[in-house]
């Protein structure tokens, strides 16, 4: 784990959305956040929960009220090799899994620890949401309890006019870095900012 600064950046992510519209620019109001709430991302073999499995978890603990959260991130150990599909989109090759990955037992026992009970917030959460019950239920342990929310859903209803709502699209648009695409804590930084902003404009985190 390793703490990073980037809180700041919600800011300015709503002041960008509303210069796009041409709206006032006002200081992002965040307090209808939860004080803490871990963003989290799942790099995968596949697209389904039932056959394929999880290759990478990353988490951003985010504290509302600072500028200072910590991370968490690891390799997850699949018992098949990795398709060269997803090695050309994640960059996450048979190789880095064999010599850095951890068990997937191991890897989300960790994760469990980081997150506690803390409201767990995902972009396309009910993805995330899938391939986290499999994997508990593949290794008999009882599954995340903690309250979900969907960084996407919320950011359709924020921004109803939009063609695309993939992160990559939103994240563009808001000007974010493109560092670390379809690397999971990379993937996090730009769900926490798209959160917190679409959380901005509709009012409500959830």
């Amino acid at each position: 784990m390793e703490v990073v600064v980037g809180l700041a950046i919600l800011a300015l992510i709503v002041w960008w959305f509303a210069r796009r519209k041409k709206q006032p620019l006002h200081p992002a109001d965040l307090s209808m956040l939860p004080e803490r709430f871990v963003v989290y991302d799942l790099e995968t073999t596949g697209l389904e929960a039932s056959r394929h499995e999880i290759i990478e978890i990353g988490a951003i603990l985010v504290n509302r009220d600072s500028d200072d959260h910590l991370t968490f991130q690891t390799l997850v150990k699949p018992r098949k090799r990795i398709p060269k599909k997803i090695t050309q989109i994640t960059g996450i090759t048979t190789e880095m899994v064999a010599q850095e990955a951890r068990p997937l037992q191991e890897a989300l026992t960790l994760f469990r620890e980081f997150v506690g009970d803390l409201p767990l917030v995902a972009f396309n959460a009910e993805f995330d949401d899938a391939f986290l019950r499999t994997a508990c239920a593949s290794i008999d342990t009882s599954p995340f309890t903690n309250e979900v929310c969907c960084a996407l859903k919320l950011a359709r209803r924020a921004w109803p006019g939009r063609k695309s709502f993939r992160l990559s699209d939103l994240a563009r648009d808001g000007n974010l870095s493109a560092e670390g695409t379809h690397r999971a804590l990379g993937d996090c930084r730009r769900t926490m900012v798209v959160y917190a902003a679409a959380a901005n404009k509709v009012g409500t985190y959830r």
